[in-house]
């Protein structure tokens, strides 16, 4: 199977709200962070209380009995504490965030989220209490910090997706999530953790064929530009193989040398064995699909394919 992947503006995470409409009340929002994660976690009263006493600066009890600042308690896969007057709800529960697992899968248009999501589980949440359609903006925002710095002291390596309700957004763990988790605006510090979505489309689409030659057409201009210096952050995207698996990839141009281009993998593949972001490639000029560059006004130069593949994106799946 082939993947496609490319640099785009928004996050391509569509298609995934649909099924937790059935934890969502009408007069309420729901603002939550939810982990997908590998196995069943459990969440021990004293731990509980010690950790978001960490995450708060707070006095919470042990887990039996009340602190200064407020309590936990703890009743098996729901769990509640109170801090400060506000109340959460902390969920763990030993089966997927959905019944039908990979059906919902199949509408996740990037293919890294879609393959985390179908492995996840079980699931635990972090909720916020008494918040409904009234409740303003800076309001919710000082929720989501108290919630991102309890959801940092929570994380660990069994967690593989972060789900936003609210938001309608799946994010892949990574070396930059606990750091989002606990800044100022989590919403706006996860986002910028987003990796280079990997989306599938066909060689044989025609938006991708069109694309495809007007790159290769023009692929004088860019070897020019990158001769010149005229421009920076200069890439080609180039099929890379890795036992059956070829992905689709952006290659930062460190030289050209005839036929052969020379560069550094400028996104995180999917499935590329011990390939990785920054892993040193070289391919052949004539198995090139793409280019791109900024010129000294920063404007993108090339880059043919990625509306291609944002078109097909957002064409309506087809139905089964």
């Amino acid at each position: 199977m082939i993947w496609i992947a490319v640099v785009v503006t928004l996050a391509l995470i569509g298609g995934f709200g649909f099924w937790w409409m059935r934890r969502r009340r009408r007069q309420t929002r729901l603002i939550a962070l939810v982990a997908l994660v590998n196995e069943p976690v459990e969440f021990d009263p004293a731990v509980l209380a010690r950790l978001a006493g960490k995450a708060w600066g707070a006095d919470l009890g042990d887990g039996e009995t009340e602190g200064t600042d407020g309590f936990v308690a703890c009743a098996g896969v729901v769990n509640t504490i109170v801090h400060q007057g506000r109340m959460f709800l902390i969920n763990c529960f030993p089966k997927p965030y959905v019944d039908n697992l990979e059906d919902v899968a199949e509408d996740i248009a990037d293919q890294r989220i879609r393959q985390l999501f179908v492995e996840h589980r079980a699931w635990f949440s972090c909720d916020a209490l008494g918040v409904d359609g009234a409740t303003g903006e800076q309001e919710i925002l000082l929720w989501y910090r108290r919630l991102g710095k309890l959801f940092g002291e929570l994380l660990d390596d069994n967690c593989l997706l972060i789900y936003l309700p609210d938001a309608n957004a799946l994010y892949p763990i990574n070396e930059d999530t606990e750091a989002a988790l606990r800044s100022e605006n989590p919403l706006a510090a996860l986002q910028a953790t987003m990796t280079v979505p990997v989306i599938e489309v066909s060689g044989d689409d025609p938006l991708m064929q069109r694309a495809v030659e007007k790159a290769r057409q023009s692929w004088p201009d860019f070897v020019a530009a990158c001769e010149a210096q005229a421009g920076e952050n200069f890439a080609v995207k180039a099929p890379v193989t890795y036992a059956d698996n070829t992905e689709f990839i952006w290659i930062a141009v460190t030289s050209i040398e005839g036929e052969r281009v020379y560069g550094e993998l400028a996104n995180e593949p999917a499935n590329l064995g011990s390939l990785k972001l920054g892993s040193k490639v070289s391919v052949l000029v004539a198995d090139l699909n793409d280019w791109c560059y900024l010129d000294p006004q920063g404007n993108l130069k090339g880059g043919f394919t990625i509306e291609a593949v944002q078109k097909a994106a957002q064409r309506p799946r087809k139905q089964k």
